[in-house]
Order: C-alpha cells, then sequence, then structure tokens
C-alpha cells in the first residue's frame, strides 16, 4: 500500500499542496488532471526522486524518507520511455538485474520470459534508435518488469503511440495487472484510459488532490466544478436552491427552475453540472420525453466534431450544450435559429455545493 499524508513539495514555482491519497496492494491507480497539475511529481514522490518539504510518503507502512530509489522494489517509465541507445533490446532489459548482481543465467532466462511476453523476441539485437515508438514502449515496460518490481510507474505510457498500437500496449498492461496482481500507479490527462483501465484515482489540478476514490463514484459523483469540468461534464451552471422535496430540489438558474436529485438545504448556492449527451432534444411535442426537466430552446449553433457526433449549442433562458449523433442532426435537420425542446433527467444532474455556503 501507498500513502500520502499531507504531503507539500516544491520544485521552483510549482508545488504540491497538502496531498492526501491512498493507494492499495493490487489497485490499477490512475492519477488524473490537466497538463502541469503535478501528476508527474507525484510518481516521482513515489519513486524517492523528491523528498517532501512537509508530511510522509509511506509504502507498506514504512515512512520511505530514509529509503533510497532502489531499494524500494519500485519500476518507473516515462512517456519518451528513457532506452539506453547504445544498448541493444536484450541489454537494455537486462540492465536492472545486472545492476541488482543477479546470476548470468537467471538474467537469461528473464529476459526470453519478457521477450516472448511482449511479442519482441525478433528485436533482441536491435538498438532503441531503430525502433518505432510502440515497439520502445514495449521494451521500456519489459525493462522495468524484469526486475520483479512491487509497484509498476506509468507516466502517460500511450502519448505518443498511434491508436493501433495505443490498443495493444493497453490489452499488455491489463493482463499483467490481471494475471501479477502487481500495483500499478499511471499518470493521463486522458478520460477514456482511466475509464477502461483504473479501478480508483485521484484527480490533481494545480498541485492540489481535488477528489479520490473509486473510478464510478469520482466520475458520477464529483465533489467540485473543476472537477466536474475536467471528467467532462460540459454544462456547469450557478444557482439556488429553492423549495423541493425529500429527494428532489428545484435549482433556480436565470429565473429557470431545474430539477435536480438533491439533499442541499433551501437557500444554499449551488452549482449543477450534467453531461451534453444526457441532454435529449425534441422537434416539436417535447412533452413525449418523460424527463422531469423540458426547456423550449433556441438552437444558436451547430458543431459538427469530425465523427459520428455533434454538437449543439441552445439557449433555454440559460446556457445548455447537448451532444447528438450526426445522423440524428441531420435527421432533424437542426440548424441555428430552430427552436427545440431540452429534455433532461433529473437523475444525471449533479448538484455541487460551492465553498462559500459550506
Amino acid at each position: 500500500m501507498i500513502e500520502f499524508r499531507h504531503l507539500s513539495l516544491t520544485l521552483g514555482e510549482f508545488a504540491l499542496r497538502d496531498v492526501s491519497l491512498t493507494i492499495n496492494r493490487g489497485d490499477y491507480y490512475f492519477i488524473i488532471g490537466p497538463s502541469g497539475a503535478g501528476k508527474t511529481v507525484i510518481l516521482e514522490a513515489i519513486a524517492g526522486l523528491h523528498f517532501p518539504d512537509k508530511g510522509e510518503v509511506l509504502i507498506n507502512g514504512s515512512n520511505t524518507t530514509l529509503i533510497p530509489p532502489e531499494k524500494r522494489r519500485i519500476s518507473l517509465v516515462y512517456q519518451d520511455y528513457s532506452l539506453f541507445p547504445h544498448m541493444v533490446v536484450e541489454k537494455n532489459i537486462g540492465f536492472g538485474m545486472k545492476m541488482q548482481k543477479r546470476p548470468r543465467d537467471e538474467i537469461d532466462r528473464r529476459v526470453d520470459e519478457l521477450l516472448m511476453q511482449f511479442g519482441i523476441s525478433h528485436l533482441r539485437n536491435r538498438y532503441p534508435g531503430t525502433l518505432s515508438g510502440g515497439e520502445q514502449q514495449r521494451v521500456a515496460i519489459a525493462r522495468a518488469l524484469a526486475s520483479d518490481p512491487e509497484i509498476l510507474l506509468l507516466d502517460e505510457p500511450f502519448a505518443a503511440l498511434d491508436p493501433i498500437t495505443r490498443e495493444q500496449i493497453i490489452a499488455d498492461l491489463l493482463r499483467i495487472h490481471r494475471e501479477e496482481h502487481l500495483t500499478i500507479v499511471q499518470v493521463t490527462h486522458a478520460r477514456e484510459e482511466i475509464l477502461r483501465m483504473a479501478n480508483r484515482c485521484a484527480v490533481i489540478i494545480d498541485g492540489v488532490r481535488m477528489q479520490e476514490g473509486p473510478v464510478d463514484s469520482v466520475f458520477e459523483t464529483p465533489e467540485s466544478t473543476a472537477v466536474a469540468r475536467f471528467i467532462g461534464m460540459e454544462n456547469i451552471l450557478s444557482g439556488v436552491v429553492g423549495a423541493g422535496t425529500s429527494s428532489l430540489a428545484s435549482i433556480e438558474i436565470e429565473g429557470m427552475s431545474v430539477i435536480a436529485v438533491s439533499k442541499v438545504s433551501p437557500g444554499k448556492d449551488v452549482s449543477i453540472a450534467f453531461r451534453a449527451a444526457d441532454v435529449t432534444l425534441h422537434v416539436g411535442d417535447g412533452h413525449a420525453s418523460s424527463a422531469q426537466n423540458r426547456f423550449t430552446a433556441t438552437i444558436t449553433a451547430v458543431i459538427p466534431l469530425g465523427g459520428p457526433l455533434t454538437q449543439v449549442h441552445l439557449n433555454a433562458g440559460f446556457p445548455i450544450i447537448a451532444l447528438v449523433t450526426s445522423r440524428s442532426a441531420e435527421d432533424l435537420a437542426l440548424s441555428p435559429g430552430m427552436d427545440v425542446v431540452a429534455a433532461i433527467k433529473a437523475s444525471v444532474i449533479r448538484v455541487i455545493e460551492n465553498e462559500s455556503s459550506r
């Protein structure tokens, strides 16, 4: 288990501030957030490359402050692979074991296993400069696994890969995690990677841990507008809680009422957040929808996203962004100036109490 206890760390003008998080043994754990948030710094603190100004990093219950990186049984793979250019593939993979002074036959056996496991046996005598990005990434991960780490740290491992190679590496990592029960901590800012691979995650923004927990919990119940925005909730609006029932509340926004599932007290300043994909558009009789929220809205923009989806911007007295299939946009002849009914279920709207009103 890896535990950060109120860790603060300053590097030049950047700082991690009072970061606490827990990574359980066997987790596939993602550290997520926008570029420059401090994600890689957290990996490097786990690996022992940075020491905290305040707080602690514990691994398996032991404070790691006095444990040098080479004694931690941790492997770190950077997004640029960091292979030794003067060593062929098999020498790169076996380098860590050689530094550990493992027997020659053990090194050869383990290197052969990893070459076969990653399908790169034919590359054993090639130099890194002659390999593709995907081949270099496989070699880098094989080298990281050769020394039998307890923890594998990955810094945006798919950043430079084409889609087909990316899918292959994802499959490799998921297999390794499943078969070897290895604790993997991976950094990314790509939401689709998190949803496919992780069981738990932490959101880091501007050096602050904003939220941590199971992936489903973080993505469905963001605790702040910053997290909601990062996880892809395109609609974020400010309002005030009005009257309601024990489970539903009316959120007053720009003179309009939005019904949402909420237990926040009336009179509180809140923000609501919901995804564009959760907005359904109807032409004509919007009452055909069973959604609690139905708003007559005027289309202000129709934006093709270069694939099967189209984004539709609306004015319903407050702005709404909807996401529809390009076929639906064509069939409904959606265009600026057209009036439609936007329907949103109360259950998909997240109510976030503002810091000032807590």
